[in-house]
């Protein structure tokens, strides 16, 4: 998948860059927002939202998201063959921890 599929040593980087959110973020405990941006994969820009928990707690900061990138939609490469079935998106569950 690495090599064949997502072509890493040509595209190494998979970014989200975001452009805006809507919601309010709570000074302390749990807020949930939407934030759209970019998430480019294999050099192609796409446009997302994803929906964020957010929970604040003194200067730590996490966020929690999950979405699915319909990878064979956005013109990559579907593994499948006579042998192999797989499906056409996969699933990212992604936490981020940070201080403010």
């Amino acid at each position: 998948m690495t090599k064949e599929i997502l072509d890493a040593s040509h595209f190494a980087e998979v970014s989200f860059v975001p452009h805006s959110y809507q919601g309010t973020l709570a000074p302390t405990g749990d807020s949930t927002i939407q934030v759209t941006g970019t998430f480019t994969l294999h050099g192609t820009p796409h446009e997302l939202t994803l929906p964020m928990e957010v929970h604040m707690e003194g200067t730590r900061c996490t966020v929690k998201t999950h979405f699915k990138v319909p990878y064979v939609q956005w013109g990559l490469k579907d593994p499948s063959n006579f042998v192999l079935r797989v499906g056409k998106e996969v699933d990212i569950d992604l936490i981020l921890v940070g201080s403010l």
